[in-house]
């Protein structure tokens, strides 16, 4: 009997420790960051060069929501159950393996002690409450590829650089000192415009972030999608063309000025904002130039495109600040006004 007392209490302790020692690996895997995989992405290339303010996600749309103080707020994608959830201000959103990544940039006139750093890039983990910072300073645009974050960092107030950082906050590099947009991906490689001394098409390999030339000439928001490449040609009265990257051949999607555009390869279409001399109008085409459509007239600008809803805020007054945010059925016709009031 002692001895079946004795066993009884070894298999007791022994249950225990192996929950305790479960409890412990549990907590210590709950709390380890998800990384990426090599080439992930978590916005599209059009929504970032129109400032990241809407990102989709799992049925979800993320989003700036300037009713309130450009707070971070989800919807579903159909437009319903809108919910805050964080009182940063947010911009160039990004959203992977269920964190949020963003910019922050909080009003600097609060008390800082109180309120925390009111820049940097944040991630915040879907379902929680706090926000863990992975830069610190003043960012003016970001795009994440793989497992680095790549921003042009705003340095003394007057020199900008181009910068990357691990999504853990690890690896801080400065990349360039010239003023690199890094918004567009194809592959693992990110392309911009070259902007101190022409307008070429600049390739960076980012396995060793060096920066090459891989086209002459005036290029404008370049955007790789199904085999072409997207972009306003600056030498061509900002017309928006395509180039097929196996032929080299040029096609001139639209003849008017355009200043603005963002493709969507999963829902066929490009918007566009045209800025001619007789009229200015958002537009639609499918991405091989069919189907034009004018959406609305007069000046539109934060072009953002989703599933369901392609988002963009129409200029209503004399400032580009006086802005209606609306809304259209991606590939609809009738626009509608929206307001996500707190």
């Amino acid at each position: 009997m002692r001895n079946r007392k004795k066993i009884i209490g070894i298999t007791v302790g022994c249950l225990l420790l192996a929950l305790f020692i479960g409890f412990i690996i549990y907590n210590s895997l709950s709390g380890k960051l998800r990384y990426n995989k090599e080439g992930d992405v978590g916005n599209t290339t059009g929504n970032l060069y129109n400032g990241g303010l809407f990102c989709e996600y799992k049925g979800y749309v993320y989003f700036s929501n300037k009713a309130d103080d450009n707070s971070l707020y989800r919807m579903k994608s159909d437009g319903t159950k809108v919910e805050k959830l964080h009182s940063d201000t947010v911009s160039y959103i990004q959203v992977i393996n269920d964190y949020i990544y963003y910019v922050r940039t909080n009003d600097s006139g609060e008390d800082v002690v109180l309120k925390g750093q009111p820049y940097g890039i944040f991630r915040l983990e879907i379902g929680e409450d706090k926000a863990e910072q992975i830069y610190n300073g003043l960012v003016l645009s970001m795009r994440m590829l793989g497992n680095y974050l790549y921003f042009q960092s705003y340095e003394n107030g007057v020199h900008i650089q181009l910068k990357k950082i691990k999504i853990d906050g690890k690896e801080l590099k400065i990349i360039s000192d010239e003023d690199y947009e890094p918004i567009c991906v194809n592959g693992t490689d990110i392309y911009f415009t070259e902007v101190k001394n022409s307008h070429n098409l600049m390739r960076m390999d980012t396995k060793n972030d060096r920066i090459m030339t891989a086209s002459e000439g005036n290029y404008y928001k370049p955007t790789f999608v199904k085999g072409y490449m997207y972009y306003i040609n600056l030498a061509d009265g900002m017309k928006l063309t395509r180039v097929n990257l196996a032929s080299d051949k040029e096609e001139v999607l639209d003849e008017g000025k355009c200043i603005n555009y963002n493709v969507n390869e999963e829902e066929n279409v490009i918007y566009y904002q045209l800025e001619n001399e007789d009229a200015h109008s958002l537009c639609r085409m499918t991405l091989s130039g069919d189907k034009k459509v004018v959406i609305t007239e007069g000046d539109c600008i934060s072009i953002h495109i989703t599933k369901n809803y392609t988002y963009f805020y129409k200029i209503t007054g004399a400032s580009v600040d006086d802005v209606t945010l609306y809304r259209v059925k991606t590939n609809g016709s009738s626009i509608q006004a929206v307001n996500f009031s707190r």
